[in-house]
């Protein structure tokens, strides 16, 4: 069992913790405090790790800011209990990092992690790990996305504050997920307070059953599954709740959203009592997602892509921006049409300018009244 607690970090560049491990409480027999060193903090880091690798206890110290020079690589830890009551400080974004896959990399197993109190960047934690817990922790102003879950099985993220954000318009925190999610199943995301610049969750190819719920996203673009199907490639998602959330300011409120030309299928989604205030899009799904900085991989059969099936909004409540757009734009592709869908319970109060609900190649449309 991992365990990720009350831990506080201000992130000013690239910062990775990666667990591939199954993990339960570690006991410790030997306690290792870092030192200061005048020029790397990375080089005192690694031996504190290295004198107590088994069965030991790594202390950063309370009121004290380590700064890394160089990357570390931590790896054959047994038994290890990592104390992390200090401050980390990354580098200023340097390119020589941008194939870097972690800055700080945990390897091992049995490691208990916890607090006693760009567009080049990969995320900020990575978890690769089984039957593990992340929670009471804090990331501010990262460089990319905040944590992504790759290759994991049971995994509990909760009661995370993560808040990227800028005051000056013309340099907007882009691709800053909250969430990603990829190749994984059993994944709880709950009891979370978010300030991004991009997906609340991004819940990618190879997922089944995610839930996430009390959500509080400010800013974001939404509830995501998605995107899917990028260059041909096939992707399943499926069994996904969430609920009991809300989105402000958010360019999207819940979505799906696949690539033209892409395979597989997206099935037995759900989305329960959500608020979406001031939101841009309420609820989107489109199989003609495209993103400009890599339209190449735009211009693929758009009468095609990932089947999207057995999904269901209820209870979708709230308000849609002035932009104009439609509260309800379900926009399928011609040779794959959405099926099985139904929206119960939506009251987004419309503007003026609301544009007209959209339901394209949307399998018994005719039967939803929100279409109509």
């Amino acid at each position: 069992m991992v365990r990720f607690i009350s831990l506080n970090i201000s992130v000013t560049a690239l910062l990775l913790f990666s667990f591939r491990t199954h993990l339960t409480t570690a006991a410790s027999t030997n306690t290792c405090v870092v030192a200061k060193d005048s020029s790397d903090d990375a080089i005192t880091i690694a031996k504190a790790f290295e004198d107590c690798k088994t069965d030991g206890t790594v202390v950063f110290s309370k009121n004290t800011t380590y700064s890394l020079k160089s990357v570390l690589e931590l790896s054959g830890l047994q038994n290890v209990n990592v104390d992390l009551a200090g401050t980390i400080e990354l580098p200023a974004r340097n390119t020589s990092y941008s194939t870097t896959s972690a800055f700080i990399h945990f390897e091992g197993s049995n490691i208990n992690l916890y607090d006693a109190l760009d567009h080049t960047a990969p995320p900020t934690i990575l978890v690769s790990a089984n039957d593990s817990s992340f929670g009471s922790f804090r990331i501010v102003n990262a460089p990319r996305a905040h944590m992504r879950i790759k290759n994991s099985n049971n995994i509990l993220v909760h009661n995370v504050t993560f808040h990227t954000a800028s005051s000056n318009i013309c340099y907007l925190p882009k691709n800053t997920d909250a969430l990603q999610i990829t190749q994984s199943s059993n994944i709880v995301f709950k009891d979370s307070y978010l300030t991004v610049g991009d997906d609340c969750t991004a819940i990618n190819g190879g997922v089944t059953n995610v839930t996430v719920s009390n959500i509080i996203c400010n800013g974001g673009h939404g509830f995501s599954v998605g995107s899917l199907g990028k260059g041909g490639s096939t992707d399943v998602v499926r069994q996904v709740r969430v609920r009991d959330s809300t989105c402000n300011g958010c360019e999207n409120g819940v979505r799906i959203k696949t690539w033209p030309g892409g395979q597989g299928s997206v099935s037995d989604v759900n989305y329960n009592n959500i608020i979406l205030n001031n939101v841009d899009n309420p609820i989107l799904v489109t199989t003609h997602y495209c993103d400009p900085n890599v339209i190449e991989y735009c211009n693929s059969n758009d009468t095609i892509s990932l089947t999207i099936s057995d999904v269901h909004f209820k209870d979708i409540t709230g308000s849609v921006s002035a932009l104009g757009n439609p509260v309800v734009n379900i926009n399928c592709s011609s040779l794959t049409p959405c099926s099985d869908f139904t929206l119960s319970g939506v009251d987004i109060t419309r503007v003026t300018t609301t544009s007209n609900n959209v339901c394209e190649n949307l399998n018994g449309s005719s039967d939803i009244s929100v279409c109509s």
